[in-house]
């Protein structure tokens, strides 16, 4: 589901500003996470009371928002001439 994740974090950064693609990566996260801790992506390993679970998945939520503000930093730069 991380994988997932992360993809829609690279398309909201490719096809929105900056703002809206920050708000629906963090969403899709909390999507992605209720479908693994609760929903139908649960499995009997998961245990969403221990650091085990909550960890991970913090970690994939920094790499999402880094993601979508590498990916817009290049964008401005591509937008921006160069001074030559």
């Amino acid at each position: 589901m991380d994988i997932v994740f992360l993809v829609l974090a690279l398309v909201a950064a490719l096809f929105l500003p900056r703002p809206k693609a920050l708000v629906a990566t963090v969403v899709v996260w909390a999507v992605a996470l209720a479908m693994v801790g609760w929903g139908p992506a649960h499995s009997d390993g998961v245990h969403t009371s221990t650091l085990g679970f909550w960890v991970p998945w913090a970690v994939v939520l920094v790499i999402g928002v880094a993601l979508v503000l590498g990916v817009s930093l290049v964008r401005e730069r591509r937008a921006t001439p160069s001074r030559s």
